[in-house]
């Protein structure tokens, strides 16, 4: 192994995101424009745009102001006057869509050691994917993001200013040993955040009112620690870019039309092949894995961190609901190691004979292997967008070859 690719290894398993504030994205976010709009995946023109994405962008033209109506949208998107940016290229990322622009709030990550930042937009509540993942966009979306932002976002930042933030690596840990898989099942971490932040609200200045109205609305956000490991592994994978001629992955993104990932030693540069679809089980006898859009959204960095598929073992009941055993669970983790630098140091999975998940990906043993990632994901229809199944998508083999060239 590369001494490149071992010291990226310990940045990336060494690292500590913490998160630690919630604020609109034009304000907290570095190099962010009034008229930036930014998406999941790597770069893709509008003309290429899957509907969620194209859908999302002229929807928050619209919230922004920048726009009256769709046409004057297109218009301003085509003549570059409204601008479009991958979400992974400012330090964020988020399941779906990704959809961010000036106004709406978004969870701040910082890595401890490096001082790194991360972000992805919080998830809306009970409007679930609404316009950041799913690219939906009506008057309800735009007066919830509205309250978010103005309201639920400021407190949840007060909280996290107050108490010193909270330890997402921890967090995510303790959530394994649960039985989360902290990529597609996040029950019982969902429940040990908002407990964490019921503790750390009695040491702050919160009203009593202000406290029961956040969590109230965190309780409402089924998933919402989904949204803040995006941001994290955002945050602990660029922690481990920029070594020297290291080939560790450091980010792993789909746009719907093409999947790209990011290697420690080229930096910023995107390797791209086109996007993969499912293989899994859908909920319904009327819907079909032909029904699959290709993968959409960066939620997969989440894998590359270390957790999801690379974790596998640590949720029975997700395997289950995916036609498949816990055995099945411990195959999948040693299937993954084949390709990974070593394993976490803090991502215990107590059914696998080596105790901890396998984390930094290398491309040239997914190459010499013919062996990629396989990355946990819901299964969303190419005609209505919405999810019709759970399964797994494999991060395109291209990809790891054009890294290596």
């Amino acid at each position: 192994m590369r001494e490149s690719d071992k010291i990226a290894f310990e940045k990336l398993t060494g690292a500590r995101p913490v998160l630690v504030g919630c604020g609109r994205a034009g304000k907290v976010m570095p190099g962010f424009r009034k008229n930036l709009i930014l998406h999941s995946g790597p770069p893709v023109s509008f003309g290429n745009m899957r509907g969620p994405h194209r859908m999302g962008i002229v929807g928050a033209a619209m919230m922004e102001g920048l726009a009256r109506n769709e046409k004057e949208a297109v218009g301003m998107i085509e003549s570059g006057e409204i601008e479009l940016g991958c979400a992974n290229d400012f330090h964020s990322g988020g399941p779906g869509a990704g959809i961010t622009s000036s106004s709406m709030a978004v969870l701040v990550v910082r890595e401890a050691n490096s001082g790194t930042l991360g972000f992805a937009a919080p998830i809306e509540g009970m409007m679930g994917g609404g316009l950041g993942g799913w690219g939906v966009y009506n008057d309800s979306v735009r007066e919830n993001l509205k309250r978010i932002a103005g309201t639920y976002a400021p407190l949840l930042d007060r909280v996290l200013k107050q108490s010193g933030g909270i330890d997402i690596a921890s967090l995510f840990a303790e959530g394994l040993r649960m039985g989360d898989e902290e990529h597609t099942r996040q029950v019982a971490t969902d429940r040990l955040f908002l407990s964490l932040v019921l503790e750390k609200s009695e040491k702050t200045d919160l009203s009593d009112s202000e406290r029961i109205a956040l969590l109230k609305w965190l309780n409402s956000c089924r998933r919402f620690v989904h949204h803040v490991g995006c941001a994290s592994a955002v945050a602990s994978l660029k922690s481990a870019s920029g070594v020297a001629g290291a080939t560790l992955v450091t980010a792993m993104c789909g746009n719907g039309y093409e999947f790209g990932i990011k290697t420690s030693g080229t930096g910023e540069r995107w390797f791209t092949a086109p996007a993969p679809t499912f293989s899994g089980r859908c909920f319904s006898p009327s819907d079909s894995l032909a029904d699959a859009a290709p993968w959409l959204g960066d939620s997969s960095n989440v894998e590359a961190w270390g957790l999801g598929g690379m974790a596998a073992a640590a949720s029975p009941a997700l395997l289950r609901e995916r036609s498949e055993s816990p055995a099945d669970g411990v195959r999948q983790c040693a299937e993954m190691a084949e390709i990974c630098f070593g394993r976490s140091s803090v991502f215990a999975v107590p059914l696998i004979p080596e105790g901890f998940a396998p984390a930094g990906i290398l491309p040239r043993l997914a190459v010499e292997k013919r062996i990629t990632p396989k990355m946990h994901g819901g299964i969303l229809s190419r005609v209505t967008g919405g999810q019709i199944g759970v399964g797994y998508a494999r991060t395109p083999l291209e990809c790891f070859e054009k890294a290596l060239a």
